[in-house]
């Protein structure tokens, strides 16, 4: 009888550790593709986060540049660059916008100098930040020494088609884009540009 049972023990032992190892496997594996798979899950969540920041950072320049070539060398000009690109980054939120820049540009694609990315403006461009999105007309209009668009007055762009044509604006931004988990950083800049030749209002 003893031996019948450490017979039938040793059958119930042989049945069950295959079992157990196969469990154990299966928890190794576990162990490896769980976090692999929560960071590819993170990762589309982020990718697409910042997706949707690239795409309203380039529906607000292709915006401002719109308004830039119909507006051509009107005194506020540049006022209602800054009110498109208001419109058109709502879904971008103003607190990640860090810096605008309208600029002259000799053709198309071409973007502005460092300088001006810099944040420093000049006679080729005027730059901007978020809280100028918020400000009324009168700081723009370039005829007194306070006023933020001075720098490359919009009455001084060519709008004529003589001698060379009329003048290419772009418009160029730069945007922070914050990382929600933060697994692959704290933030990415983002930047965009869009160059549009002014419509022409003389001919020569």
């Amino acid at each position: 009888m003893p031996m019948l049972l450490l017979h039938r023990r040793r059958r119930h032992l042989a049945r069950s550790q295959p079992g157990d190892r196969s469990r154990g496997a299966v928890l190794v594996e576990a162990a490896f593709i769980t976090p692999l798979f929560f960071v590819l899950v993170l990762g589309i969540i982020e990718f697409s986060l910042a997706m949707n920041d690239d795409l309203a950072l380039a529906h607000s320049v292709r915006a401002g540049s719109r308004v830039a070539s119909a507006s051509g060398n009107d005194v506020y000009a540049d006022y209602g660059i800054l009110q498109a690109i208001k419109r058109e980054s709502a879904a971008l939120g103003e607190d990640k916008i860090e810096r605008i820049v309208v600029y002259e540009a000799t053709g198309p694609g071409e973007g502005p100098t460092d300088t001006c990315k810099g944040g420093t403006p000049s006679s080729i461009c005027n730059v901007y930040d978020a809280a100028d999105l918020t400000l009324d007309k009168d700081k723009f209009g370039c005829r007194e020494v306070e006023e933020l668009d001075k720098y490359w007055c919009p009455t001084d762009r060519k709008v004529s088609l003589a001698a060379g044509g009329t003048d290419y604006v772009g418009v160029w931004m730069q945007v922070r884009h914050p990382y929600v988990t933060r697994m692959f950083g704290r933030a990415v800049t983002l930047t965009d540009q869009s160059v549009i030749r002014l419509e022409p209002r003389v001919k020569a």
